[in-house]
């Protein structure tokens, strides 16, 4: 037969391989989470691969997998007349050999005491457990591998806010004044560090117009100017003649012209003056 011819073959074989294994592992009572609650596992837990993904993997690939199937399909062969066989575990490669020695998880057959937390050693049967980067751990050990939120000082297990050089939870990260949630929202500093909302933050530092008596803020993220006349601050568009609302330029003859803590222009000024 052609060399590709083969590997072609056995291949297609791969399928059937697969079904008798999982025939032999259906045999084991799922002993992971009998106390009906839920296991909890990483997001990144492995699958088998498909048949059409085969078609992707190099010849030597094909070839190990087939005969690492194979070999696990002969080995149970062999034992399925031992009493209370019932398969061989994912990580000793051992029989397992009673229902209460062996346990189901991450799609594959296991010993009680090999399915263990990777830190502590600790069994991992009817216990919540996480698996990540390919390493199985507990609840307690695979949360000391996370970071703390810096206002709760929980460990974060979801998604991870970053802001100011520390980390958040992202609904703990809010306005030391109104309690807004700042995820997705603009915040600044005070002289503190403290975080503000943009609002808050005007509140407490922005200047008022004396004109129109609204504070002086920037509006859609434009800079922004204040006029600072008679001690006071004004807009740019407010600083002008209270009479005939003649804005004042660098001009000559076109600046302001203060009178009794009014603004003026030169005509008007003159006018109050000759009163």
């Amino acid at each position: 037969m052609d060399p590709g011819e083969e590997v072609l073959t056995r291949t297609n074989n791969v399928d059937k391989l697969r079904s008798y294994l999982v025939s032999i592992q259906g045999k084991l009572t799922d002993l992971e989470r009998s106390d009906g609650s839920r296991r909890k596992m990483s997001r990144h837990e492995s699958s088998a691969l498909l048949p059409a993904q085969l078609t992707k993997e190099t010849t030597e690939q094909k070839n190990q997998e087939i005969d690492d199937l194979t070999e696990m399909m002969m080995r149970c062969l062999e034992n399925a007349d031992v009493e209370d066989f019932i398969g061989l575990c994912a990580k000793c490669k051992e029989n397992i050999i009673g229902h209460e020695n062996g346990c189901k998880a991450l799609g594959a057959l296991y010993h009680v005491n090999c399915f263990v937390c990777q830190k502590c050693r600790d069994p991992l049967v009817k216990k919540p457990f996480y698996h990540t980067d390919g390493l199985t751990y507990c609840e307690k050990d695979y949360l000391d591998t996370l970071e703390k939120c810096d206002v709760c000082e929980e460990h974060i297990k979801e998604r991870i806010l970053r802001a100011v050089d520390k980390q958040y939870h992202p609904e703990c990260f809010k306005c030391t004044d109104c309690s807004t949630c700042l995820d997705g929202v603009p915040f600044t500093l005070d002289s503190e560090n403290n975080v503000l909302c943009v609002q808050c933050y005007n509140k407490k530092f922005a200047f008022t117009c004396a004109a129109c008596d609204k504070l002086i803020v920037s509006e859609d993220g434009a800079e922004t100017y204040r006029i600072i006349a008679m001690d006071k601050d004004f807009h740019v568009a407010c600083y002008k003649c209270e009479v005939c609302d003649v804005k004042f330029t660098n001009d000559e003859g076109q600046g302001c012209y203060p009178h009794n803590d009014r603004l003026l222009c030169h005509a008007h000024y003159k006018e109050a003056v000759a009163q």
